[in-house]
């Protein structure tokens, strides 16, 4: 068993620097967790440097109690907000938090980044959805725990599945995404924020017509379809 929970700490850490790669993140902000089993997730541990850390360093939380089971390191101050989600949808197998440009831009501005084209709708079937504020009684009561509980209220209240919206902005903070796939939800933040980064210069060119319906439905339902068939 603990053969296994290093060789999924590994692949932590090593989605973690990939935030840091590709600019997702500056300095320490940002973090990925990784579901190790139906009841424990692997996530960054807090403040480190990812390039002096060890597998036996990244920490292994119970989900159902957020106890940590496993890892010499305290966990992310965000490790709330992940538990709230995966034990909310079991076929999440990853999550990714970051503070990307364009995405907090968004977030901040207290806009859902709008479907404007076929690279949007290539990976989310609606809008980008944006929270509420977290109100200040959730954050006296517990912050991080609400912040996940504000996204799945979210979620709900939209009437969305978090499989066909892979992430969402928080006001005033900034993007999470998710996956069923281990090493899917770094791959979605990177989408979210060219998605983010896209809106924002369509937005400032003007926008003269929106994408028909028929058009980004064929785009969403030929990747994420019963009949899906694109790839690249």
């Amino acid at each position: 068993m603990k053969k296994k929970i290093l060789k999924f700490a590994q692949l932590c850490i090593e989605q973690n620097k990939d935030i840091v790669q590709s600019k997702l993140v500056i300095q320490n902000f940002g973090n990925v967790s990784i579901r190790f089993d139906a009841d424990h997730f692997l996530i960054k541990p807090s403040g480190v440097n990812l390039n002096k850390i060890k597998a036996n360093d990244v920490p292994l939380i119970n989900i159902k109690n957020g106890k940590k089971v496993f890892g010499k390191l305290k966990p992310s101050s965000d490790t709330e907000t992940h538990l709230e989600i995966y034990n909310k949808y079991s076929d999440i197998k990853s999550i990714t938090h970051t503070h990307s440009t364009y995405a907090t831009g968004w977030a901040q501005s207290g806009k859902a980044i709008p479907l404007l084209g076929t690279t949007h709708a290539d990976f989310w079937k609606n809008e980008i959805p944006i929270t509420e504020f977290i109100s200040k009684k959730e954050i006296e009561k517990n912050y991080e725990r609400y912040t996940g509980k504000i996204i799945i209220k979210t979620l709900i209240k939209k009437k969305l599945n978090a499989y066909n919206c892979p992430g969402i902005l928080v006001m005033g903070h900034g993007p999470f995404a998710w996956s069923k796939k281990i090493d899917g939800s770094t791959k979605n933040a990177e989408a979210l924020e060219f998605i983010a980064k896209l809106a924002f210069i369509s937005d400032q060119l003007k926008i003269k017509k929106k994408i028909p319906n028929h058009i980004s439905r064929k785009h969403y339902n030929r990747k994420h379809g019963k009949k899906a068939y694109y790839g690249q």
